[in-house]
């Protein structure tokens, strides 16, 4: 069975042919700068073949036209020989586990849109874009943030009037999903432990950044609340701020909730920092050179990270292994080394020279050890591969509907 996965940002689409006998990748690819002048269409085939063209991609329906184009050009014969198409979505509204789309999932998806302006109309376009060329497939909604629909509600509730939780369900729901349960499910292969018998912390740091506390393969805890502003200092992205900053802040500037949205959304975290970039690669040139706020923002950023590792040690009690997955967490030896500075006795021993050697991770082999040898617990570098598990969640439900 062949299965598509989709992955819509306000911009670009990125896509992945899977043939899930073998949970081979068959084509990979990317549309990018979608409704701005010279879009890109990069193409990566199985066979180590890639393709780059440049052309004028207006919408998320001219991206998905040149998609299926070229995938009846060579991968596949014609679309109806792909069955199911995996689309990833932040958060479902009241759906928290992956679905099958039909109206009514669209209109929850919708719903949210308040609190993912920039990406969730987006999403939506390509889902009904897609859903009216490919009739004949089925079409699943994979979510963001399923993986952490067990967090307890003592850990998910914030200090709000309690109607906000009863009522609106507005509670930690957390982000970053597919990428925090490949690192569980990987880290238990590498450690040939069983997964139910792990205490996981998992760091995702990128552009967006988010820990995890995963207890016997389920998260009980993470950094990302209900929007995707919450926690660590990201790549534009503020992270944790006191909150009664915000009306301050309004009222020093004459601000309107539109403005101080975009200013912790697009103006803030490494970039707001720096004055630089979004990009650790840039931060980290320019901290070496003695820029004063890359220095600053590098150290923000790790200590951040470090701080949110010890609240998710505390929340399990323990911990087995710690992952560094994501961008900035697989290509930054800095970033890992300073953000485990300092907690040799809290059992986290990193090896110097292993975390400055470079690895090529690959899909079949994702996983690095970066722990000294006598380090009681294991440290990981695991290259992300979110597109796999939305397949795998794809894969599953199609093959229940075809039992039925």
């Amino acid at each position: 069975m062949k299965i598509l996965v989709l992955n819509s940002g306000s911009s670009s689409l990125k896509f992945i042919l899977f043939d899930m006998h073998k949970e081979a990748v068959l084509v990979s690819g990317m549309v990018d700068r979608i409704g701005i002048p010279e879009s890109i269409f990069s193409i990566q085939q199985s066979g180590g073949v890639s393709e780059v063209i440049q052309t004028n991609i207006p919408d998320h329906g001219a991206a998905l036209g040149k998609l299926f184009e070229f995938l009846t050009m060579g991968p596949i014969p014609s679309l109806p020989n792909i069955p199911a198409i995996a689309h990833r979505v932040a958060h479902g509204g009241k759906f928290r586990e992956s679905v099958v789309i039909t109206p009514e999932v669209i209109d929850q998806i919708t719903s949210m849109n308040r609190f993912f302006p920039l990406h969730n109309p987006a999403i939506i376009l390509e889902i009904e874009e897609c859903m009216k060329r490919m009739p004949h497939s089925l079409h699943v909604a994979v979510f963001d943030n399923s993986f952490h629909r067990d967090i307890p509600d003592e850990a998910a509730i914030y200090g709000l009037p309690y109607r906000y939780f009863s009522e609106k369900g507005y509670k930690r729901t957390g982000y970053h999903g597919n990428s925090h349960a490949f690192s569980a499910f990987e880290s238990s292969k590498f450690l040939r432990r069983p997964i139910e018998n792990l205490r996981l912390i998992t760091c995702h740091l990128g552009n967006g950044a988010s820990t995890c506390a995963i207890k016997h393969g389920k998260s009980i805890d993470t950094s990302l609340g209900i929007t995707a502003t919450e926690g660590l200092i990201m790549g534009t992205r503020s992270g944790d701020i006191d909150p009664g900053l915000i009306p301050i802040i309004m009222d020093e500037e004459g601000l309107s909730s539109d403005d101080i949205s975009d200013m912790l959304v697009h103006r803030s975290g490494l970039f707001g920092i720096s004055g630089l970039s979004r990009d650790m690669r840039e931060i980290e040139n320019a901290a070496a050179e003695g820029h004063k706020r890359a220095t600053l923002a590098l150290n923000a950023f790790c200590y951040k990270v470090k701080r949110s590792i010890g609240s998710m040690l505390m929340a399990l009690g323990g911990c087995d292994g710690l992952v560094f997955t994501g961008g900035i967490g697989v290509n930054s030896s800095i970033v890992r080394l300073k953000s485990l500075e300092g907690t040799e006795n809290l059992g986290f021993m990193i090896d110097p020279v292993r975390n400055s050697e470079s690895t090529f991770l690959t899909m079949e082999n994702p996983v690095k050890e970066i722990s000294a040898e006598n380090s009681p617990i294991s440290i990981l570098v695991i290259r992300a591969n979110e597109e796999l598990m939305m397949a795998r969640e794809c894969y599953r439900i199609t093959r229940q509907l075809l039992e039925v």
